[in-house]
Formats: structure tokens, C-alpha cells, sequence
């Protein structure tokens, strides 16, 4: 709805459940190619990614597809959103309606892009292990996963009080996004820190090879290659 109303004064907003924090802004206007709309922080990561076919998962309007391919790097995106896909076919790119806990890749690809914090896809830290082992599965050999996520930890303040989550993990969260009066269902979505991150992919085969962090630390990516 947010693709589709563009022109409407209210933003897009997420929410976290069970945690004293502001609704986040989410970037529609830059996914909408707004010139003046700023650019996520995490695009820069995008420099890793090598010459080959990626896969984007959580693609929405294909603009990270737009700017490889103008590098002459290939690939293909997955959404969930409709909306998001038909705008993404619009612009020339190859993408396709799919979730990523169903979707097979016909072949193997040089680069996962989970970017936009789409770590969180894994849902919790349980599944996090087993989310990894999947994305690796469409890897070639000398593949590379970019994987990013947030820790709001340090946003919350001095005694701020990350607590609260169902399975005792800080970053094992509930959020839904609002539009004006309009709000979403609750969904899953997992914040991990660095450290549990390379903890994680220690245990399933992975290293993390590269790492970023922007705004002190509350937006980070990391690049995952097997051992």
C-alpha cells in the first residue's frame, strides 16, 4: 500500500513490539527512485559483491538489481510483495513473487544479498542456524552471502532495557509497519548482534570474511563465505 500511495503525507513505519523505542521510518521513498529520497547506509556493501549472478532477497522494487547491473553484474530478485514485483518488472529486472524459507534457485549463484536488514528474515535466533545452512545451500563453491541486521541496543539509552523477548535473545522480536491509521500484522523478525552472528556461522560452516557497521553501530553487515 505504502508502493502504491506514493503521494500520500503519511510514511511508512515500523514498530517494534515489547520495546520502548520510536517507530522507525522505512526508506519508501528511495525504493520509489525519488532523487532527493537518501540512500540506505547499507548500499555501500554492495562494493562486495563480485562479478556473477546474485540472488536479492527481499528484492522490493529492484533498485539494488538496478544498480549492479549497471556494473554489468547479473541477477535476480525475490519478493513477497506484489506491488513491489510488478515495479521491479517495470523497470527491466528479472525477479519473481517467491518467499525465501519455499524458494529454489534453478542454479547456483556468486552472492545472496540480504540487505536492508533482511537478516531478520530468519525470524529467531533458534532458526538462524538452519536460515544460514539454506542460503549457503545456493552458493557456488567460492560464494558469499551479504548478510545485514541491526542491534537498536545502544539506542535505547543508559539503562534502556532490551528485554522481553520470547526465547530469552534480546533481538528475537515482533514488528509490524504502520501507514497512518492503517497497521500490519505482527510478524517475526530476528536483530543480532556481530558477535552472535560469527558465533552462529562458526557452528554451521561459515566465517565472516567482511564486516561494516554504520550509526554507532545500530546498522551492520557482514559477508559470509564457507570455511
Amino acid at each position: 500500500m505504502a508502493l502504491r500511495v506514493n503521494n500520500s503525507s503519511d510514511r511508512l513505519l515500523a514498530e517494534l513490539k515489547d520495546v520502548d523505542f520510536p517507530l522507525v521510518p522505512q526508506p519508501i521513498g528511495w525504493w520509489l527512485r525519488e532523487p532527493e529520497a537518501p540512500s540506505p547506509p547499507d548500499l555501500e556493501v554492495l562494493e562486495w559483491v563480485p562479478d556473477g549472478w546474485v540472488l536479492d532477497v527481499g528484492c522490493c522494487t529492484g533498485r539494488h538489481l538496478e544498480i549492479l547491473a549497471g556494473r554489468g553484474v547479473r541477477g535476480h530478485g525475490i519478493d513477497v510483495t506484489p506491488t513491489a514485483i510488478s515495479m521491479a518488472k517495470a523497470a527491466g529486472l528479472s525477479c519473481s513473487l517467491a518467499d525465501v524459507h519455499h524458494y529454489q534457485p534453478p542454479h547456483a549463484v556468486d552472492a545472496v544479498l540480504m540487505l536492508g536488514g533482511n537478516g531478520g528474515m530468519a525470524g529467531s535466533l533458534k532458526a538462524l542456524p538452519g536460515f544460514l545452512e539454506r542460503l549457503a545451500s545456493w552458493l557456488k563453491p567460492d560464494g558469499a552471502i551479504v548478510f545485514t541486521s541491526s542491534d537498536f541496543r545502544p539506542l535505547l539509552g543508559p539503562g534502556g532495557d532490551a528485554t522481553g523477548a520470547p526465547d530469552g535473545y534480546w533481538g528475537d522480536r515482533e514488528i509490524r509497519h504502520r501507514l497512518g491509521d492503517r497497521t500490519g500484522a505482527w510478524f517475526p523478525w530476528l536483530f543480532i548482534d556481530m558477535a552472535t552472528l560469527a558465533d552462529v556461522c562458526a557452528g554451521v560452516g561459515l566465517r565472516i570474511t567482511r564486516q561494516k557497521e554504520w550509526r554507532d553501530g545500530t546498522v551492520l553487515a557482514a559477508l559470509l563465505q564457507t570455511v
